[in-house]
């Protein structure tokens, strides 16, 4: 329930604040304890316990496993991890291959880890400090894993990358997670929250669609290594998708360097890429549209394409 409390002028200089006396007990505060005070990305002041006045408890869920198959038990899994709480228990009779894929679950989830298990129980707690985290350390994360996705596709005449690829793609999932479990533990707590993550909303939307951006890249990369890996390494028709990904990858690196510096100009210069790497690979569906998975790889470079016009785009809108 909103309440309200008037604003009390003290002396020449100060306004003064009163508590609702419940939330004081609640808190456990008196006289002379210390609040913290910050201001949100709503310009909203937020007052929070700091931790030497409050006992630090993790929050913790208990997913029950009955009548649930093992996808919804997935998804209560990652929703409690991307609601940060710190201990998940996972109860009800599991079989020794159930445990096998819950915990493949679990390790899929930085920093979450299986600390015990029986034949009715599973507890897993978060070992990752989120306060210490900051998006442009997730983002660049991930960047870096999906240009080593690009490499790979590059080189997969030479060998077979595609488990590999799948591999990172799965990290930068991985990534996607984290970066909305921090996102929402600096909207709820921003004052716990690292310094460099207290940004305006219209910032944290920009750092959420980039990210979204850089993992439909990264699954567009994944798909079309699994094509690539279908075809003969003796066609032509692959050295010429690969002549193409060249240049896709240098638009990607050229984008990312203009959102990194925060550079307008080399932004507006890079968006006349999409419309003439679009128009080679329509050029280039025309002359191998009879060559198995070729189109496909195509229509995928296109989804790339402009997928990096619009990371691109996030630097001048």
């Amino acid at each position: 329930m909103e309440k309200f409390r008037k604003i009390i002028k003290f002396g020449t200089s100060s306004l003064i604040l009163s508590l609702p006396i419940d939330w004081t007990k609640k808190n456990k505060l008196g006289k002379g304890d210390l609040l913290s005070i910050s201001e949100n990305v709503n310009n909203e002041l937020v007052l929070s316990v700091p931790s030497k006045n409050r006992s630090e408890q993790r929050k913790e869920i208990v997913i029950n496993t009955e009548n649930k198959d093992l996808t919804r038990i997935k998804r209560e899994i990652v929703s409690s991890y991307i609601n940060n709480y710190g201990i998940i228990r996972i109860k009800g009779k599991l079989s020794a291959n159930f445990i096998k894929e819950i915990k493949n679950i679990i390790t899929g989830l930085t920093a979450l880890e299986v600390v015990e298990h029986n034949a009715d129980s599973l507890v897993a707690k978060d070992f990752l400090d989120i306060g210490e985290i900051t998006f442009q350390e997730i983002l660049r994360k991930m960047d870096t894993i999906t240009r080593s996705m690009i490499v790979d596709l590059k080189n997969i005449s030479k060998e077979d990358t595609s488990q590999a690829i799948l591999e990172r793609d799965e990290e930068v999932n991985r990534m996607v997670y984290l970066i909305i479990r921090t996102m929402r533990f600096t909207l709820d707590t921003p004052s716990l929250s690292h310094k460099e993550n207290r940004i305006s909303m219209g910032n944290i939307l920009n750092v959420w669609d980039v990210a979204l951006t850089v993992e439909g890249i990264a699954d567009d990369i994944k798909r079309t290594a699994r094509e690539f890996s279908k075809m003969s390494t003796s066609l032509q028709t692959k050295k010429e998708l690969l002549k193409v990904l060249e240049e896709i990858e240098t638009f990607y690196w050229e984008t990312m360097k203009a959102y990194y510096t925060n550079d307008v100009e080399l932004a507006f210069r890079l968006s006349l890429n999409k419309s003439n790497l679009s128009k080679k690979c329509n050029e280039l569906h025309e002359k191998v549209w009879n060559v198995r998975y070729a189109p496909i790889i195509l229509e995928n470079f296109k989804s790339i394409v402009s997928s990096i016009h619009n990371l691109g785009r996030r630097v001048y809108s």
